[in-house]
């Protein structure tokens, strides 16, 4: 039965929140390069750390994208927990790489200078994120899971009671969720428009931007913790088998 709580989990909701968000993450990126622009023009003007580089302005649309990847965890939680795992790894492997595009704008290409630490950190964490995909699509094989979508078509009236009520305990976890979800974003886009922004009496400069792991997914990661542990202890109502057991104790 279709109700209100139920529409941010409707497969037309997620899929419009998905097209709302490409849509965000072109024009993020199109502003920032804009941006990036303007201070070549007026440097006195505008001075930031994420306006240094036009490589800079890959870290919006990539922090955009990395919101939505949120909400599609907590949208498949109640599909599969297994998938819902899958997403937390997804996440941190575009963290990842996001992180390897600011450390491109540090690249130093000058003779005798390939083993320097901006050099050797950029192959540290392109080594990271090359060793998260493999393992992500690994997981992935081994689950037997290949999209998400397959998994908005189940139906659940040929489950077993305890199996049905864990699945209830998941939809109640999963809206929780989606609240927290909801105070943080908007605590982080607060805490980042009034921290990026210095207005002085002779100009108008833009100090650099607060990281967005700092205000959002430290502690977004940190709800994610706590909501496994429910997921293990809701696990525990309707099973004993050991390996269901370990993979929902995963934290």
């Amino acid at each position: 039965m279709f109700t209100a709580w139920n529409l941010p989990f409707e497969p037309a909701f997620r899929a419009r929140i998905g097209r709302y968000t490409l849509y965000a993450a072109i024009s993020g990126f199109l502003i920032h390069l804009g941006l990036i622009g303007l201070k070549s023009v007026f440097p006195a003007a505008i001075s930031s750390n994420f306006l240094a580089h036009p490589i800079n302005a890959i870290y919006t649309p990539f922090s955009i994208l990395l919101f939505f990847e949120s909400y599609l965890l907590i949208f498949y939680l109640r599909q599969s927990t297994t998938f819902y795992i899958g997403k937390q790894y997804e996440i941190i492997a575009l963290i990842l790489i996001r992180g390897v595009f600011k450390d491109m704008t540090h690249l130093d290409l000058h003779a005798g200078s390939i083993a320097s630490v901006n050099n050797v950190e950029l192959a540290r964490d392109l080594g990271a994120v090359v060793l998260v995909f493999a393992l992500i699509y690994l997981f992935y094989r081994i689950s037997g899971i290949q999209s998400g979508k397959a998994l908005e078509t189940l139906d659940e009236s040929g489950l077993g009671d305890p199996l049905r009520r864990f699945i209830r305990a998941k939809k109640v976890l999963s809206l929780l969720l989606l609240g927290v979800f909801a105070v943080l974003s908007t605590q982080s886009l607060i805490h980042w428009v009034s921290d990026s922004r210095s207005i002085q009496l002779d100009s108008i400069k833009l100090m650099p931007i607060v990281d967005p792991n700092t205000v959002f997914f430290d502690h977004f990661f940190t709800v994610l913790i706590l909501s496994d542990v429910f997921i293990l202890l809701f696990s525990l109502l309707y099973t004993e088998e050991f390996p269901t057991i370990i993979r929902n104790s995963r934290i």
